[in-house]
C-alpha cells in the first residue's frame, strides 16, 4: 500500500484486503473535516468500491477521493486492472448499497483498466 499526498491517492498493490484500518485512517486525513455521519457515509462507500474491485477486477486497485466545485459534495473513485467490461453490467449486493447512498456512480472501462466512481452529498 503506497499513498501519494500531493494527488490524495491510494495505491492498494496486491488482490489482499487492504488492511481496513489503515484505508479508514488515509480516509479521514485526506477527507477530514466532516461530520462523523458524512465520514461514515464515505467510508461506507470506499469499502464497498474496494471491495468490487477485489472481487471482479485485477491489482493494483487505485483510491482516489476528489472535492467536486460544490462544497456539499465529493466523488470517490476506485480504479482497477481489470480490462475493458463487455456486456451488461450487472450489480450486486455491494453496488446496490452503493446505488442507495450515492447521489449517482458509474463505471468508465478502457482497455486496460476499470474505474467505477460515487459522488457522494452531504446534508446540512
Amino acid at each position: 500500500m503506497s499513498a501519494r499526498d500531493d494527488t490524495a491517492t491510494l495505491v492498494l498493490d496486491d488482490r489482499d484486503s487492504p488492511p481496513r484500518a489503515e484505508v479508514e485512517r488515509w480516509l479521514r486525513e485526506h477527507v477530514g473535516g466532516r461530520s462523523a455521519e458524512d465520514a461514515l457515509l464515505v467510508g461506507t462507500v470506499v469499502g464497498e468500491l474496494l471491495d468490487n474491485a477485489g472481487r471482479y477486477g485485477a491489482p493494483p486497485y487505485v483510491l482516489q477521493p476528489a472535492p467536486v466545485r460544490r462544497p456539499d459534495a465529493l466523488v470517490v473513485r476506485v480504479r482497477n486492472g481489470a480490462v475493458r467490461h463487455v456486456g451488461p453490467w450487472r450489480s450486486g449486493a455491494g453496488l446496490l448499497l452503493v446505488d442507495a447512498l450515492a447521489g449517482q456512480w458509474g463505471v468508465v472501462s478502457f482497455a486496460e483498466s476499470t474505474t467505477v466512481w460515487a459522488e457522494l452529498l452531504f446534508g446540512d
